[in-house]
């Protein structure tokens, strides 16, 4: 029952309350802030409205594509059969035979694989210019 009571008390108290704030602000606000006030609610509902129909056309756009691109294939069975495909390959080259003992025997002095010595003491592009380095 005391619950009760205090919810009621609560309730009342807000309603005094909003009431109290609505008539201070008519008194001492110009009618024309509150009309602004109400404009700008207006554009806000507006903003929302224009917002959730942008973000639907956007998903009917994008599922149109996805259909043409894919056609009536289960996007996730695709994406299912890409990722084991992906662990296949990996798999792969992990267990290939050339790149276990060679390439620790083909590594430089900076521990870059698959580089020899005397990649340095390659003859420079004349297009270089003054860079100095070049992507051979």
């Amino acid at each position: 029952m005391r619950r009760l009571f205090w919810i009621g008390v609560g309730a009342v108290a807000t309603v005094v309350v909003i009431r109290k704030v609505r008539s201070l602000v008519d008194e001492h606000v110009p009618a024309g802030v509150t009309q602004a006030a109400g404009v700008v609610g207006g554009l806000s509902g507006a903003l929302r409205s224009a917002r959730s129909e942008f973000s639907a056309g956007l998903a009917e756009r994008e599922a149109e594509l996805r259909r043409d691109l894919l056609g009536d294939v289960d996007l996730d069975a695709a994406r299912s059969r890409t990722e084991s495909w992906r662990a296949e390959r990996h798999a792969k080259r992990a267990t290939s035979p050339d790149r276990t003992a060679s390439s620790s025997e083909s590594s430089d002095r900076a521990g870059r694989p698959g580089r020899h010595a005397d990649d340095s003491e390659l003859a420079q592009d004349p297009s270089d210019g003054e860079l100095g380095y070049s992507f051979f």
